[in-house]
């Protein structure tokens, strides 16, 4: 068995890209076929190979992330047993290894049973090359998906060594929130169903429009909002389009306002129309405005730090949760170090209203995003704008 592995390797040498997309239709059909030894064996001497310091091209490199995303996709005890012991290469660049780490997170968790990562990822003495940024991952990644991992001891004894180790994502809850209503799959849903939201440049507004009429302009008239943003409530809002700017040619603006006079959910277009407002330049006001739900807001930014900006690979799910409770803690006003659990109670207390993402500031191809939040009160008024393009 092991010459027959050799030769399978160097077979792949200088083996095209769909050479290479072809070995995980193999792996996978030798894994459905029982053959767990063999791919065991193989996964091993191609994570020497991409670790060996002689893999210039990283293409053995390219192999092993093949063979690993077709083991963390395959369901079964067996292909997590070898997930867990072959090495990442570590000849890789930090930022690539947490991308492929978080990716195979996802696949892991979409593709198993929870009872069987517990025994084989989180139980203890299990012996594992993942790393516990993974674990992290996947345990968030299962949170997402609804499932109840406080059931679950491994898991949960993970979590708690999370919070010990003040870990990023301990501060997520272990169960979503009322406020990610929208993420829970509904029953019945058909196959294409996602909490993802389309991009705002083409969304329809799911309620009307909120207009501003003459009698909201005199009423409004008198109300004289200051500008009051400073750099930490900027950065908070804008944490789920971070990357948007980091890793491609995005560009926020995230703007707070407030005025000794209360504002009225119903004269809010009124008021914003006169805001100095980045994203709207002088003679372009924001002129389409419509309510928005908590849910909906959730999902926008969701959307915004998950999935990839025009050159970004986005944050993935555990990572753009946290992300896009980060922004609505700085939308609501939050305390910067307020959990989600307390944001969520703001959240639902806030007026929420999406902005048609129309004027030259932005740039209309498909990742443009205008929200704006009447704080609880009604004095204070936040908007979060971002653009991208390629």
């Amino acid at each position: 068995m092991k010459s027959d592995v050799a030769r399978r390797l160097e077979s792949l040498s200088g083996a095209s890209g769909s050479e290479i997309l072809a070995l995980g239709d193999e792996i996978e059909r030798r894994l459905s076929s029982g053959e767990f030894q063999w791919v065991g064996l193989f996964a091993e001497a191609v994570a020497l190979r991409a670790a060996s310091g002689t893999d210039e091209g990283l293409h053995y490199q390219v192999v092993l992330d093949r063979v690993r995303r077709t083991l963390a996709a395959h369901p079964g005890p067996q292909s997590l047993r070898i997930l867990s012991a072959v090495e990442a290469s570590r000849g890789v660049a930090a930022q690539e290894r947490v991308r492929a780490e978080r990716g195979l997170a996802r696949l892991v968790a979409d593709g198993h049973r929870v009872a069987d990562i517990a025994e084989v990822v989180f139980a203890a003495g299990a012996a594992s090359t993942l790393s516990r940024e993974f674990k992290a991952c996947l345990l968030h990644e299962l949170v997402f998906r609804s499932v109840p991992v406080e059931e679950y001891p491994a898991l949960r004894a993970f979590a708690g060594t999370l919070v010990s180790e003040g870990h990023p994502l301990a501060v997520l809850p272990l169960r979503l929130l009322p406020s990610e209503r929208g993420l829970r799959r509904p029953r019945g849903a058909a196959d294409d169903w996602t909490w993802a939201v389309p991009p705002a440049s083409v969304a329809a507004f799911d309620e009307p429009e909120l207009l501003a009429s003459p009698d909201a302009l005199r009423r409004t008239s008198g109300i004289d909002m200051t500008e009051i943003t400073d750099a930490p409530s900027a950065a908070a809002m804008g944490a789920a389009v971070r990357p948007w700017c980091s890793e491609s040619n995005g560009v926020v603006a995230a703007q707070e306002f407030w005025s000794p006079d209360a504002v009225s959910p119903d004269d809010f277009t009124a008021v914003l129309r006169r805001l100095p407002l980045t994203a709207w330049p002088e003679g372009q006001p924001p002129v389409r405005v419509a309510p928005a739900t908590p849910d909906t807001v959730l999902r926008t930014l969701l959307t915004a730090a998950v999935l990839r900006s025009a050159y970004g690979s986005g944050l993935g799910r555990a990572y753009g949760r946290l992300a896009a409770w980060q922004s609505l803690g700085g939308l609501t006003g939050a305390p910067a170090d307020a959990p989600p659990a307390r944001v969520t109670e703001l959240v639902e207390q806030t007026h929420w209203f999406r902005i048609a993402p129309v004027s030259d500031w932005f740039n209309e191809v498909a990742w443009d995003l205008a929200v704006a939040a009447l704080r609880p009160g009604g004095q204070e008024i936040a908007v979060l704008t971002a653009t991208d393009t390629d």
